[in-house]
Protein backbone atom coordinates (compact mmCIF):
# COMPACT_ATOMS: atom_id res chain seq x y z
CA UNK A 1 0.00 0.00 0.00
CA UNK A 2 1.48 2.96 -0.85
CA UNK A 3 -1.43 6.00 1.06
CA UNK A 4 -3.47 7.91 0.03
CA UNK A 5 -3.33 10.90 -2.49
CA UNK A 6 -5.66 13.46 -3.86
CA UNK A 7 -7.85 15.34 -2.05
CA UNK A 8 -7.99 12.23 1.62
CA UNK A 9 -7.15 13.53 4.78
CA UNK A 10 -7.04 12.02 8.02
CA UNK A 11 -6.61 13.01 11.78
CA UNK A 12 -4.82 11.97 14.48
CA UNK A 13 -6.46 12.96 18.07
CA UNK A 14 -4.05 13.28 20.73
CA UNK A 15 -3.16 15.45 23.62
CA UNK A 16 -0.15 14.23 26.07
CA UNK A 17 -2.46 15.66 28.52
CA UNK A 18 -4.92 13.30 27.82
CA UNK A 19 -2.71 10.17 27.57
CA UNK A 20 -1.14 10.79 31.20
CA UNK A 21 -4.55 10.55 33.18
CA UNK A 22 -4.28 7.48 35.05
CA UNK A 23 -7.15 5.92 37.28
CA UNK A 24 -4.98 4.02 39.27
CA UNK A 25 -2.10 2.19 39.32
CA UNK A 26 -3.73 -1.09 39.48
CA UNK A 27 -6.90 -0.27 37.46
CA UNK A 28 -6.99 -2.19 33.72
CA UNK A 29 -7.64 1.02 31.90
CA UNK A 30 -4.77 2.67 30.81
CA UNK A 31 -5.06 5.97 28.76
CA UNK A 32 -1.19 5.60 27.83
CA UNK A 33 -2.24 3.02 25.14
CA UNK A 34 -2.63 6.23 23.21
CA UNK A 35 0.82 7.46 23.18
CA UNK A 36 2.53 3.37 22.73
CA UNK A 37 0.23 3.77 19.78
CA UNK A 38 1.18 7.24 18.72
CA UNK A 39 4.86 6.21 19.25
CA UNK A 40 4.55 3.27 17.56
CA UNK A 41 2.92 4.83 14.18
CA UNK A 42 5.84 7.13 13.95
CA UNK A 43 8.36 4.01 14.05
CA UNK A 44 6.33 2.38 11.15
CA UNK A 45 6.36 5.80 9.14
CA UNK A 46 2.77 5.81 9.42
CA UNK A 47 2.42 9.49 11.06
CA UNK A 48 4.78 12.08 8.62
CA UNK A 49 2.77 11.88 5.65
CA UNK A 50 1.64 14.95 3.84
CA UNK A 51 -1.71 14.37 4.83
CA UNK A 52 -2.18 12.99 7.91
CA UNK A 53 -2.15 15.43 10.86
CA UNK A 54 -1.95 14.99 14.76
CA UNK A 55 -5.12 17.25 16.49
CA UNK A 56 -4.80 18.62 20.11
CA UNK A 57 -8.39 18.17 21.42
CA UNK A 58 -9.97 20.56 23.14
CA UNK A 59 -12.81 20.02 26.11
CA UNK A 60 -16.18 19.87 25.51
CA UNK A 61 -18.41 22.03 27.36
CA UNK A 62 -20.64 21.29 29.96
CA UNK A 63 -23.47 22.87 27.65
CA UNK A 64 -23.13 20.17 25.37
CA UNK A 65 -22.43 17.70 27.53
CA UNK A 66 -25.65 18.17 29.09
CA UNK A 67 -27.68 17.99 25.89
CA UNK A 68 -27.30 14.04 27.09
CA UNK A 69 -26.11 13.54 29.69
CA UNK A 70 -28.33 14.76 32.86
CA UNK A 71 -27.07 18.35 34.52
CA UNK A 72 -27.36 16.70 38.00
CA UNK A 73 -24.79 14.05 37.70
CA UNK A 74 -22.24 16.25 35.47
CA UNK A 75 -22.54 18.42 38.47
CA UNK A 76 -22.37 16.36 40.82
CA UNK A 77 -18.60 14.20 38.30
CA UNK A 78 -17.78 18.28 38.68
CA UNK A 79 -17.93 18.27 42.27
CA UNK A 80 -16.05 15.13 43.26
CA UNK A 81 -12.95 16.81 41.52
CA UNK A 82 -11.57 19.12 44.74
CA UNK A 83 -11.67 16.15 46.77
CA UNK A 84 -9.63 13.46 44.49
CA UNK A 85 -6.66 13.94 45.64
CA UNK A 86 -6.73 13.14 49.29
CA UNK A 87 -9.69 10.58 48.77
CA UNK A 88 -8.63 8.88 45.43
CA UNK A 89 -9.61 5.83 44.59
CA UNK A 90 -12.11 4.94 47.17
CA UNK A 91 -15.26 2.34 46.60
CA UNK A 92 -17.80 1.61 49.64
CA UNK A 93 -16.45 2.47 52.95
CA UNK A 94 -12.41 3.07 52.92
CA UNK A 95 -9.59 3.53 55.11
CA UNK A 96 -8.62 7.53 55.37
CA UNK A 97 -4.83 7.37 56.40
CA UNK A 98 -5.22 10.68 58.60
CA UNK A 99 -7.62 8.59 60.57
CA UNK A 100 -11.10 7.62 60.66
CA UNK A 101 -13.07 6.61 57.40
CA UNK A 102 -14.19 8.50 54.55
CA UNK A 103 -18.05 9.82 54.28
CA UNK A 104 -19.34 8.94 50.80
CA UNK A 105 -21.82 11.07 49.40
CA UNK A 106 -24.95 8.42 48.70
CA UNK A 107 -25.56 10.47 45.76
CA UNK A 108 -22.00 8.97 44.34
CA UNK A 109 -22.51 5.71 44.46
CA UNK A 110 -26.26 6.27 42.80
CA UNK A 111 -24.05 7.14 40.19
CA UNK A 112 -21.74 4.52 40.46
CA UNK A 113 -19.06 7.15 41.71
CA UNK A 114 -16.16 5.73 43.27
CA UNK A 115 -16.55 2.38 42.55
CA UNK A 116 -13.86 0.21 41.58
CA UNK A 117 -14.36 0.05 38.66
CA UNK A 118 -14.93 3.82 38.31
CA UNK A 119 -12.58 5.17 40.83
CA UNK A 120 -12.58 9.25 41.65
CA UNK A 121 -9.42 10.51 40.44
CA UNK A 122 -7.57 13.88 39.96
CA UNK A 123 -9.77 15.87 37.94
CA UNK A 124 -11.99 13.02 36.69
CA UNK A 125 -14.41 15.78 35.18
CA UNK A 126 -11.56 17.36 33.09
CA UNK A 127 -10.65 13.95 31.65
CA UNK A 128 -14.08 13.19 30.54
CA UNK A 129 -14.85 16.59 29.07
CA UNK A 130 -11.36 16.15 26.88
CA UNK A 131 -11.78 12.75 25.87
CA UNK A 132 -15.43 13.71 24.81
CA UNK A 133 -14.27 16.96 23.59
CA UNK A 134 -11.30 14.75 21.62
CA UNK A 135 -14.14 12.86 19.97
CA UNK A 136 -16.62 15.00 19.15
CA UNK A 137 -13.78 17.02 17.37
CA UNK A 138 -13.04 14.26 15.38
CA UNK A 139 -16.97 14.07 14.18
CA UNK A 140 -16.60 17.09 13.15
CA UNK A 141 -13.86 17.73 11.27
CA UNK A 142 -15.52 13.90 8.88
CA UNK A 143 -18.68 16.09 8.99
CA UNK A 144 -17.68 18.77 7.42
CA UNK A 145 -15.27 17.31 4.91
CA UNK A 146 -12.30 18.58 6.52
CA UNK A 147 -11.17 14.62 6.82
CA UNK A 148 -12.51 11.37 5.87
CA UNK A 149 -10.28 9.60 8.76
CA UNK A 150 -10.21 10.67 11.88
CA UNK A 151 -9.09 8.63 15.11
CA UNK A 152 -9.45 8.81 18.73
CA UNK A 153 -7.55 6.32 20.72
CA UNK A 154 -9.07 7.58 23.99
CA UNK A 155 -12.72 7.20 22.72
CA UNK A 156 -15.36 4.87 22.82
CA UNK A 157 -16.69 5.19 26.46
CA UNK A 158 -19.61 3.05 25.03
CA UNK A 159 -20.89 2.69 28.49
CA UNK A 160 -21.85 5.25 30.93
CA UNK A 161 -25.42 6.27 31.19
CA UNK A 162 -27.07 9.46 30.80
CA UNK A 163 -27.54 9.42 34.90
CA UNK A 164 -24.36 7.30 35.51
CA UNK A 165 -21.39 6.47 35.31
CA UNK A 166 -20.66 2.83 34.05
CA UNK A 167 -17.36 0.02 33.30
CA UNK A 168 -14.81 2.41 33.24
CA UNK A 169 -16.53 5.54 31.05
CA UNK A 170 -17.87 8.22 32.93
CA UNK A 171 -19.26 10.32 30.08
CA UNK A 172 -20.61 8.46 27.13
CA UNK A 173 -18.59 10.11 24.14
CA UNK A 174 -20.14 8.06 21.50
CA UNK A 175 -24.00 9.13 22.36
CA UNK A 176 -22.80 12.71 23.19
CA UNK A 177 -21.18 13.24 19.75
CA UNK A 178 -24.20 10.92 18.08
CA UNK A 179 -26.48 13.28 19.60
CA UNK A 180 -24.86 16.30 17.97
CA UNK A 181 -24.80 14.84 14.76
CA UNK A 182 -28.50 13.99 14.52
CA UNK A 183 -29.25 17.55 15.32
CA UNK A 184 -27.23 18.88 12.71
CA UNK A 185 -29.36 15.90 10.07
CA UNK A 186 -27.10 13.62 9.58
CA UNK A 187 -27.40 9.85 9.16
CA UNK A 188 -24.95 8.42 11.60
CA UNK A 189 -23.86 4.06 11.72
CA UNK A 190 -21.88 3.39 14.64
CA UNK A 191 -20.09 -0.28 14.75
CA UNK A 192 -18.70 -1.50 17.59
CA UNK A 193 -16.38 -4.33 17.67
CA UNK A 194 -15.21 -4.06 21.51
CA UNK A 195 -15.42 -7.36 22.92
CA UNK A 196 -18.17 -5.46 25.45
CA UNK A 197 -21.58 -4.93 24.28
CA UNK A 198 -21.96 -1.13 24.28
CA UNK A 199 -25.03 -0.78 26.08
CA UNK A 200 -24.71 2.84 26.94
CA UNK A 201 -24.64 3.64 23.22
CA UNK A 202 -27.78 0.93 22.32
CA UNK A 203 -30.07 2.22 25.26
CA UNK A 204 -29.65 5.88 24.44
CA UNK A 205 -30.69 5.52 20.75
CA UNK A 206 -33.06 2.22 20.98
CA UNK A 207 -36.03 4.02 19.76
CA UNK A 208 -34.10 6.11 16.91
CA UNK A 209 -34.18 5.08 13.75
CA UNK A 210 -31.66 7.69 12.72
CA UNK A 211 -28.95 6.30 14.18
CA UNK A 212 -28.12 2.60 13.27
CA UNK A 213 -26.58 0.66 16.03
CA UNK A 214 -24.41 -2.83 15.64
CA UNK A 215 -22.63 -4.10 17.76
CA UNK A 216 -20.05 -7.73 17.74
CA UNK A 217 -18.68 -8.24 21.15
CA UNK A 218 -18.28 -11.39 23.62
CA UNK A 219 -21.91 -12.44 24.76
CA UNK A 220 -23.53 -11.41 27.71
CA UNK A 221 -24.26 -14.82 28.95
CA UNK A 222 -20.61 -14.55 29.94
CA UNK A 223 -19.33 -11.12 30.59
CA UNK A 224 -19.92 -7.45 31.51
CA UNK A 225 -22.49 -5.87 30.87
CA UNK A 226 -24.25 -9.00 31.06
CA UNK A 227 -26.35 -7.95 27.60
CA UNK A 228 -26.52 -7.38 23.98
CA UNK A 229 -28.74 -10.32 22.42
CA UNK A 230 -29.75 -10.62 18.90
CA UNK A 231 -32.96 -10.02 20.30
CA UNK A 232 -32.59 -6.75 21.45
CA UNK A 233 -33.48 -4.81 18.16
CA UNK A 234 -34.76 -1.79 19.14
CA UNK A 235 -38.46 -0.83 19.70
CA UNK A 236 -40.78 1.62 18.43
CA UNK A 237 -39.39 3.94 15.58
CA UNK A 238 -36.31 2.68 16.16
CA UNK A 239 -36.78 -1.35 15.79
CA UNK A 240 -34.51 -3.07 13.30
CA UNK A 241 -31.86 -0.17 13.75
CA UNK A 242 -30.17 -1.81 16.69
CA UNK A 243 -28.55 -4.99 16.33
CA UNK A 244 -26.65 -6.96 18.34
CA UNK A 245 -23.98 -10.15 17.28
CA UNK A 246 -23.46 -11.84 21.10
CA UNK A 247 -20.24 -14.24 20.14
CA UNK A 248 -19.31 -17.29 22.33
CA UNK A 249 -16.57 -17.50 24.19
CA UNK A 250 -13.25 -18.87 22.32
CA UNK A 251 -14.86 -17.06 18.46
CA UNK A 252 -11.93 -17.31 16.75
CA UNK A 253 -10.64 -14.83 13.36
CA UNK A 254 -12.61 -17.37 11.43
CA UNK A 255 -15.88 -17.46 12.82
CA UNK A 256 -15.78 -13.50 13.87
CA UNK A 257 -15.53 -12.70 9.90
CA UNK A 258 -17.37 -14.57 8.66
CA UNK A 259 -20.41 -13.16 11.51
CA UNK A 260 -18.77 -9.55 10.47
CA UNK A 261 -19.50 -10.15 6.40
CA UNK A 262 -22.75 -11.48 6.40
CA UNK A 263 -24.35 -8.85 8.98
CA UNK A 264 -22.19 -5.81 8.40
CA UNK A 265 -21.32 -4.38 4.98
CA UNK A 266 -25.15 -5.40 4.23
CA UNK A 267 -26.45 -3.26 6.54
CA UNK A 268 -24.53 -0.67 5.87
CA UNK A 269 -25.24 -0.37 2.38
CA UNK A 270 -28.55 -0.30 2.97
CA UNK A 271 -28.62 2.43 5.65
CA UNK A 272 -25.84 4.18 3.51
CA UNK A 273 -25.17 6.30 6.38
CA UNK A 274 -23.58 9.90 6.25
CA UNK A 275 -20.70 9.05 8.66
CA UNK A 276 -19.61 5.92 10.57
CA UNK A 277 -18.46 5.72 14.08
CA UNK A 278 -16.57 3.01 14.55
CA UNK A 279 -15.53 1.49 18.12
CA UNK A 280 -12.31 -0.53 17.58
CA UNK A 281 -11.83 -2.08 20.79
CA UNK A 282 -8.91 -4.80 20.93
CA UNK A 283 -9.86 -6.73 24.09
CA UNK A 284 -11.24 -9.38 21.05
CA UNK A 285 -7.84 -10.35 21.05
CA UNK A 286 -6.93 -14.01 22.74
CA UNK A 287 -4.19 -12.52 25.00
CA UNK A 288 -6.74 -10.18 26.64
CA UNK A 289 -7.17 -10.49 30.52
CA UNK A 290 -10.88 -9.35 30.76
CA UNK A 291 -12.35 -11.35 28.07
CA UNK A 292 -12.65 -14.83 26.85
CA UNK A 293 -12.49 -14.83 23.00
CA UNK A 294 -9.51 -16.14 20.84
CA UNK A 295 -9.03 -13.42 17.98
CA UNK A 296 -5.56 -11.84 16.86
CA UNK A 297 -4.97 -8.64 15.18
CA UNK A 298 -5.06 -10.39 11.73
CA UNK A 299 -8.83 -10.69 12.24
CA UNK A 300 -9.13 -7.60 13.49
CA UNK A 301 -7.26 -5.98 10.32
CA UNK A 302 -9.88 -8.01 8.38
CA UNK A 303 -12.62 -6.47 9.82
CA UNK A 304 -11.02 -3.02 9.75
CA UNK A 305 -10.67 -3.37 6.24
CA UNK A 306 -14.34 -4.39 5.47
CA UNK A 307 -15.54 -1.53 7.43
CA UNK A 308 -13.12 1.05 6.14
CA UNK A 309 -14.79 -0.50 2.42
CA UNK A 310 -18.26 0.55 3.14
CA UNK A 311 -16.73 3.63 4.83
CA UNK A 312 -16.00 6.53 3.19
CA UNK A 313 -16.42 8.41 6.16
CA UNK A 314 -15.13 7.25 9.26
CA UNK A 315 -14.57 7.98 12.65
CA UNK A 316 -12.50 5.14 14.29
CA UNK A 317 -12.52 5.08 18.49
CA UNK A 318 -9.77 3.15 20.43
CA UNK A 319 -12.37 1.49 23.04
CA UNK A 320 -11.04 -1.47 25.25
CA UNK A 321 -7.96 -3.20 25.07
CA UNK A 322 -6.18 -4.25 28.62
CA UNK A 323 -2.99 -5.85 27.46
CA UNK A 324 -1.83 -2.03 26.57
CA UNK A 325 1.48 -3.05 23.82
CA UNK A 326 -0.98 -5.98 22.05
CA UNK A 327 -3.58 -3.17 22.03
CA UNK A 328 -1.22 -0.36 20.73
CA UNK A 329 0.07 -3.16 17.79
CA UNK A 330 -3.73 -3.31 16.64
CA UNK A 331 -4.26 0.05 16.56
CA UNK A 332 -1.40 0.59 14.54
CA UNK A 333 -2.34 -1.63 12.62
CA UNK A 334 -6.09 -0.02 12.44
CA UNK A 335 -4.82 3.10 11.90
CA UNK A 336 -2.53 2.18 8.51
CA UNK A 337 -5.23 0.04 6.64
CA UNK A 338 -7.53 3.08 7.62
CA UNK A 339 -4.73 5.31 5.65
CA UNK A 340 -4.11 3.06 3.29
CA UNK A 341 -0.39 2.52 3.84
CA UNK A 342 1.94 -0.42 4.83
CA UNK A 343 4.08 -0.23 8.11
CA UNK A 344 7.59 0.17 7.60
CA UNK A 345 9.85 -0.37 10.19
CA UNK A 346 12.48 2.59 10.16
CA UNK A 347 14.83 1.83 12.90
CA UNK A 348 15.60 -2.08 11.14
CA UNK A 349 19.01 -2.76 11.01
CA UNK A 350 19.79 0.35 13.17
CA UNK A 351 19.32 -0.62 16.94
CA UNK A 352 21.18 -4.46 16.57
CA UNK A 353 17.67 -5.96 16.88
CA UNK A 354 16.16 -4.85 19.80
CA UNK A 355 12.08 -4.35 20.35
CA UNK A 356 10.22 -2.10 21.01
CA UNK A 357 7.69 -3.15 24.01
CA UNK A 358 4.18 -3.52 21.66
CA UNK A 359 6.46 -5.71 19.44
CA UNK A 360 8.75 -7.76 21.51
CA UNK A 361 6.60 -10.72 21.79
CA UNK A 362 5.95 -11.71 18.02
CA UNK A 363 8.74 -9.35 16.82
CA UNK A 364 6.61 -7.32 14.37
CA UNK A 365 3.00 -5.69 14.61
CA UNK A 366 1.04 -8.89 13.46
CA UNK A 367 0.45 -12.13 15.23
CA UNK A 368 0.93 -15.78 14.99
CA UNK A 369 -2.11 -17.24 13.67
CA UNK A 370 -4.29 -18.97 16.31
CA UNK A 371 -7.53 -21.41 15.55
CA UNK A 372 -10.27 -22.69 17.88
CA UNK A 373 -11.03 -26.57 16.39
CA UNK A 374 -12.55 -29.62 17.47
CA UNK A 375 -16.31 -29.92 19.19
CA UNK A 376 -15.72 -26.25 20.06
CA UNK A 377 -15.53 -24.92 17.38
CA UNK A 378 -18.52 -26.60 15.52
CA UNK A 379 -20.82 -25.09 18.87
CA UNK A 380 -18.87 -21.70 17.95
CA UNK A 381 -20.53 -21.96 14.57
CA UNK A 382 -23.73 -23.50 15.48
CA UNK A 383 -24.43 -20.54 17.05
CA UNK A 384 -23.09 -17.81 15.08
CA UNK A 385 -25.22 -19.53 12.24
CA UNK A 386 -28.04 -19.47 14.58
CA UNK A 387 -27.50 -15.78 14.91
CA UNK A 388 -27.20 -14.97 11.82
CA UNK A 389 -29.90 -16.26 10.73
CA UNK A 390 -32.34 -14.59 13.08
CA UNK A 391 -30.88 -11.24 12.35
CA UNK A 392 -31.48 -12.32 8.51
CA UNK A 393 -35.09 -12.88 9.32
CA UNK A 394 -35.79 -10.04 11.80
CA UNK A 395 -33.73 -7.10 10.97
CA UNK A 396 -32.81 -7.77 7.07
CA UNK A 397 -36.34 -7.13 6.19
CA UNK A 398 -36.57 -3.90 7.64
CA UNK A 399 -34.20 -2.39 5.59
CA UNK A 400 -34.92 -4.13 2.65
CA UNK A 401 -32.02 -6.43 2.49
Amino acid sequence: MNGRSGKFASAFIYSEELANFEYSSTHPFKPIRAKLTLDLCSRYNLIERPWIRVVKPQPLSFEILAEFHDEAYLKTLQAVDPAATANELFSDVTHNPRGGSLAIDPKMLEYELGTEDNPIFSRVYDYAALTSGATFMGAKMVAAGEVQVAFNPVGGFHHAGRNHAEGFCYVNDVAVTITQLLKEGLRVAFVDIDAHHGNGVQDAFYRDKRALVISLHETGRDIYPWSGFENEIGEGQGRGYNVNVPLPQKTDDEAFLRAFEEIVPPLLDAYAPDMVIAELGADTHIADPLTYLSMTNHGYCQAVKKLAEHAPRILALGGGGYDIYKTARSWTLAWAILNNLEPRDEYVGIIGGMMFGPEIEAGDLYDKTVYTTGVVKERINREIDRIIEYIKQNVFPIHKI
